[in-house]
C-alpha cells in the first residue's frame, strides 16, 4: 500500500473567495474586446500584483466565518443582466453552450471551484486528499448544505450526479472528460472516495467546472425547465428568449450570501439594443461589450467599464475532413492569406492579440507561434496552385448568430480571402442551429467561433482527439493523439511543458485552423454595481455582487 499524500486541506469558504465557470468550452468568446499587446500586459502585471480590484465587496476571507457587511455594503435589492444569447436548458449534465453555465453557476455548486486568481478552492468540499499514486481521491463534504426544495445534500448526491454524467443514457457532452472515474463509494454522509482507472493530472480542476454540478436525484427529470441546485440563487422562471429570473436563496451556506435578492439575465440579442439598455438603465451589467464601445461607455456618465484578459481564443475553423480543406497546402494557404492584425484592426478595432495556435498567451503553456504563418498572399496563391487550384475555389464561411464579434472576422477574413481567390460566401445561422448542424453536425467548410480557456491545458487541447465529439475540425493525427494521452497522465511538470508545447506546434504546422487572436473580458456596468468580478473560466458569479450609492 501506498502512503498516502495529503494535496490540501481547506477551511470550508467563507463568502470570500468565489468561484469560477462553466460556460461550456467553446463559447462566444466575450464580447470581442481586447488590448494592444503593451497594454494587455501591463494590465496583466496590474492584475497579478493584486492593484485591480473589479470593484471587490468588503475584504472576504476563506477561513472566516462569513462576510462582514459595512454600511456601505448594501443587502438586498434586483440586478438585471443583459445577455447575449438565450439558455439551451438548465440542465447542467446536458449541455455545452456558454450561454447557460454562464448563468447556472448562480443555480448549482460543484466540490471545488475557482478563485479570480486560477486557484482551486473549496466549495461543497472543505477538504481532500489523494493517495494510492493518484488513483483515489477522498473528498470531505459539507455538512450544511440544502439543495432549493428543502432537502439537506449528502454523499449519496454527489455520487448520484457522477453516475448520472458518465450514463450513456444522460448523453451528457462532458462525459469523456469523466470516464476516467472506475468506482464512487460512499463511506458515510459526508465523505465520497473516487477511484480513478489511472491517475490524471487534470482531475481535481476539471471538478471545478459547471458541468459536474451536484443535484438532487428527485428533481433530475425536469432540471432542464425547473431546476434544483444549493446554489446562492434558487429558479423562479424561464421565458425563452425573454429571460432567466433567478431569486435569493435563504439557506444558502455561505452565511449572508447573496446580496441582492432577486437577479433577471434579459436577453437582448443585439449588442447596440444591450448598449442602449445599459445607458437608460432598463438593465445594470453588460458582461460583453464590443469593442467599438468601450471608449464611449468609459465617457459615459453613471457607467464603468472593468476589464481582465480573457482565458479563451478566436479562431477560423476549418473542416479538415472536407475537400479542398483536406489538403495541407489549401489550410495553409488560408494562413497566409489571412492578416490577423487587419482582421484586429478591421474587427476589433485595433484591440487584440494575435496568436499562433491553440492556446492564450496568458496561459503558462502557451507557445508564441505567432511567426509560424506570415502574411503573404503570393504564397497563398502559390500553395493554392500547387493543391490545383491556381484560380482559387468558391466556399461557405458560417457565422454563428448573435455574436456579432465573430461575424465581423469573418467579413473581414472573406475580403482578405477573395484577394488570393476564394471567393467566401458568408452564411449567418442562428446558435441553436448553429450548434446542431456545424458544431455538432460537422456540416460545414469554414467558421469562426470562439473557445473559452480551460484550467489545465489537457481538456483545452484534447478536442482535437481523432475521436473526440468537439473534434468539429474532423482533425486525425495519432501522435498527437498519443501525446494527448501522455500529457493528462504525467505529473512530471516539465515534461508536460514539453508535452503540450508540441501539441501547439503541430497544431501550427498541420494548419487544422487560422488561430486569430486572443481577447480581453470587458464588462459594462452602472456605477452603482459593485462586486462584479471575472473569472478564468466563462460564468457570470453573483455571489459578490451588490448595490452600492442608491
Amino acid at each position: 500500500m501506498n502512503a498516502r499524500n495529503t494535496l490540501c486541506t481547506f477551511a470550508p469558504l467563507s463568502a470570500g473567495t468565489f468561484a469560477p465557470l462553466s460556460a461550456g468550452t467553446f463559447a462566444p468568446l466575450s464580447a470581442g474586446t481586447f488590448a494592444p499587446l503593451s497594454a494587455r500586459l501591463a494590465l496583466l502585471m496590474l492584475i497579478l500584483a493584486g492593484l485591480i480590484t473589479a470593484c471587490a465587496p468588503p475584504l472576504l476571507t476563506p477561513a472566516g466565518p462569513g462576510p462582514t457587511i459595512t454600511p456601505a455594503t448594501r443587502q438586498g435589492g434586483s440586478l438585471t443582466v443583459a445577455v447575449a444569447a438565450d439558455v439551451d436548458g438548465l440542465d447542467p449534465h446536458k449541455t455545452v453552450a456558454a450561454a447557460t453555465f454562464q448563468i447556472t453557476r448562480n443555480l448549482y455548486d460543484t466540490l471545488v471551484q475557482v478563485d479570480p486568481q486560477s486557484r482551486i478552492q473549496p466549495d461543497l468540499a472543505t477538504s481532500w486528499e489523494t493517495w494510492d499514486d493518484g488513483l483515489k481521491w477522498t473528498f470531505h463534504l459539507r455538512d450544511d448544505v440544502f439543495f432549493h426544495n428543502g432537502r439537506k445534500m449528502t454523499a449519496a448526491d454527489v455520487k448520484y450526479s457522477f453516475e448520472r454524467i458518465l450514463n450513456p443514457e444522460t448523453a451528457s457532452p462532458r462525459a469523456k472528460d469523466y470516464q476516467i472515474i472506475s468506482a464512487i463509494e460512499t463511506p458515510d454522509d459526508h465523505t465520497v472516495v473516487f477511484t480513478l482507472a489511472r491517475p490524471q493530472a487534470a482531475f481535481l480542476s476539471n471538478l471545478a467546472y459547471g458541468w459536474t454540478a451536484i443535484v438532487p436525484q428527485e428533481a433530475a427529470d425536469t432540471l432542464r425547465d425547473h431546476p434544483v441546485g444549493s446554489g446562492p440563487f434558487q429558479f423562479v422562471e424561464w421565458v425563452p428568449d425573454s429571460h432567466v429570473k433567478l431569486r435569493r436563496f435563504d439557506r444558502y451556506f455561505v452565511p449572508n450570501v447573496p446580496y441582492l435578492d432577486e437577479v433577471t439575465f434579459r436577453v437582448i440579442s443585439d449588442p447596440a439594443a444591450r448598449l442602449i439598455s445599459l445607458k437608460t438603465g432598463e438593465v445594470d451589467v453588460v458582461p460583453e461589450v464590443p469593442a467599438q464601445e468601450i471608449a464611449g461607455l468609459r465617457d459615459e456618465p453613471g457607467l464603468q467599464v472593468i476589464q481582465q484578459p480573457f482565458n479563451g481564443i478566436q479562431l477560423l475553423a476549418i473542416n479538415n475532413a472536407r475537400p479542398p480543406f483536406d489538403d495541407l497546402r489549401v489550410r495553409q494557404a488560408l494562413n497566409h492569406a489571412i492578416d490577423k492584425q487587419a482582421v484586429i484592426e478591421g474587427a476589433q478595432w485595433g484591440i487584440g492579440v494575435p496568436i499562433g495556435s491553440h492556446m492564450p498567451p496568458i496561459s503558462d503553456f502557451y507557445v508564441d507561434l505567432t511567426a509560424r504563418y506570415p502574411y503573404d498572399p503570393e504564397k497563398a496563391k502559390a500553395l493554392l496552385a500547387e493543391a490545383g487550384y491556381p484560380d482559387g475555389f468558391e466556399t461557405t464561411i458560417a457565422l454563428p448568430q448573435p455574436y456579432d464579434f465573430h461575424i465581423r472576422n469573418g467579413e473581414v477574413i472573406a475580403d482578405q480571402l477573395a484577394k488570393v481567390g476564394i471567393k467566401a460566401r458568408l452564411e449567418t445561422i442562428e446558435w441553436a442551429t448553429y450548434l446542431e448542424q456545424v458544431y455538432f453536425g460537422r456540416n460545414y467548410e469554414l467558421t469562426t467561433l470562439g473557445h473559452t480557456g480551460r484550467l489545465d491545458p489537457d481538456p483545452f487541447l484534447n478536442r482535437y482527439v481523432s475521436d473526440s465529439k468537439e473534434n468539429y475540425m474532423n482533425y486525425h493525427n495519432p501522435h498527437y493523439d498519443e501525446l494527448v494521452r501522455e500529457g493528462a497522465v504525467s505529473t512530471d511538470p516539465a515534461r508536460r511543458r514539453q508535452i503540450y508545447a508540441e501539441m501547439q506546434r503541430i497544431l501550427a504546422d498541420d494548419a487544422v485552423a487560422v488561430y486569430l487572436l486572443a481577447p480581453l473580458s470587458s464588462v459594462g456596468l452602472r456605477e452603482e454595481v459593485q462586486g462584479w468580478q471575472l473569472y478564468p473560466i466563462d460564468i457570470y458569479d453573483l455571489r459578490t455582487v451588490w448595490r452600492g450609492g442608491q
